[in-house]
């Protein structure tokens, strides 16, 4: 298990007192609800962020949001990805296809990021949402799927092939030896 960093940032507020018995809260966990907009209020004047790993994440926003953390996500996924790229080539055991459609997923992350961007732009909202231009960065996903499926097949055949050829082989030695 990885250590992460994640930790509370310092509380500079003292905490909140029990109330005295008799005094009016207004209804139950109503100071209590009001104590923590308050001190999520002060920390946010305050820029207050928590600092898990990486990215950093607000603990006390209302909402979060999403986006930037899933933009944070395919930034940070494109540095493991081309190492496997590199590995994968480097070894020279992955059928040229195959390792073609790997190569190929960078075309459709290269197109899927300026599609984005248009939509955004131009229509005011996210990808996928823009059906024409979803369909046709997800087109090129499919193509990727296809070009890996169809390499790994190939492989896999020429695998077959192989054997049946080695076995066939193996039978017409013992044959011509037994003559």
């Amino acid at each position: 298990m990885l250590p992460t960093t994640c930790r509370a940032p310092p509380f500079p507020w003292p905490r909140p007192r029990p109330l005295a018995a008799g005094r009016a809260r207004g209804g139950y966990g109503l100071g209590r609800a009001r104590g923590v907009k308050r001190r999520a209020a002060a920390a946010a004047a305050r820029g207050v962020v928590v600092r898990c790993g990486l990215l950093p994440v607000d603990p006390w926003a209302p909402t979060m949001d999403s986006q930037s953390v899933a933009s944070q996500l395919f930034a940070v996924s494109l540095f493991p990805y081309l190492g496997f790229l590199y590995f994968m080539t480097r070894s020279k055991t992955a059928p040229g296809l195959t390792l073609f459609g790997f190569y190929f997923l960078l075309a459709f992350v290269g197109a899927t990021i300026p599609a984005g961007i248009y939509a955004k732009v131009h229509y005011g909202t996210s990808l996928s949402n823009v059906d024409w231009l979803h369909g046709s960065a997800e087109s090129l996903l499919t193509l990727t799927n296809l070009f890996i499926v169809l390499g790994l097949r190939g492989a896999l055949r020429k695998l077959e092939d192989t054997k049946e050829s080695g076995s066939e082989d193996s039978q017409d030695i013992k044959e011509k030896g037994s003559i």
